[in-house]
């Protein structure tokens, strides 16, 4: 074989190396791997900065940010779902569930902190209560004053049109053993006359869900 021919075959041995199918597919593959490695181990190395409670809160307990502790913690995405420092107002939010010390501040646990302009009351509702009420839903709150003969009560009539639902109590005693339900609501400081003069009244109260939990 001549040189020439020799040289040839080189050529296109040469070529057939870099334009083959399965050498670039390889290559691609060995570059995913590589970057896909690195994400993993970048992603690992994150953390994020979120709150857990310093100590134990009860439900319609305020906390601020002194009452909370900063933690580093590997949740990637499951960050979203629990409280961060930047996302603390300054007037504090409200616990809407027992939270325990040393735990995380989730989102769902916590709402809206009460304002000056409102206040917390203790009612006994007619039960059983709907069971998309849960702490921190919104209702409305009627009530039923007894009739003069006291057979009977009168047309229902809203008595507090924008209540919030703190914690839905154990029935004790009596009202254990009928159908009547304790709930503990924060209404507009203005309504607790009328709460409490419908309550010594023996009016029959009852409440409506308004919507879902602020939580």
């Amino acid at each position: 074989m001549s040189n020439m021919d020799r040289s040839a075959d080189r050529q296109r041995t040469h070529r057939k190396f870099f334009v083959d199918p399965r050498f670039a597919i390889g290559i691609g593959l060995v570059l995913v791997s590589v970057v896909g490695v690195t994400w993993l181990v970048r992603t690992a190395d994150q953390t994020t900065d979120v709150y857990s409670a310093s100590s134990t809160f009860s439900s319609g307990e305020r906390i601020m940010a002194e009452d909370l502790d900063v933690v580093q913690v590997r949740i990637g995405s499951a960050s979203e779902h629990y409280l961060e420092p930047d996302d603390l107002p300054a007037e504090g939010v409200l616990a809407v569930r027992p939270i325990g010390e040393g735990e995380l501040i989730p989102r769902d646990s916590i709402g809206a902190a009460t304002s000056d302009d409102e206040a917390q009351v203790v009612v006994t509702v007619a039960g059983p209560v709907p069971s998309s009420v849960t702490e921190a839903s919104r209702v409305t709150l009627w009530a039923s004053a007894a009739a003069q003969t006291g057979l009977a009560f009168e047309a229902p009539v809203v008595l507090v049109p924008e209540a919030q639902v703190v914690t839905v109590l154990e029935a004790k005693g009596i009202v254990a053993a009928g159908s009547e339900v304790q709930l503990e609501l924060r209404v507009p400081r203005d309504s607790v006359a009328a709460v409490l003069e419908a309550t010594a009244n023996g009016a029959k109260l009852a409440i409506v869900p308004d919507d879902q939990p602020v939580g």
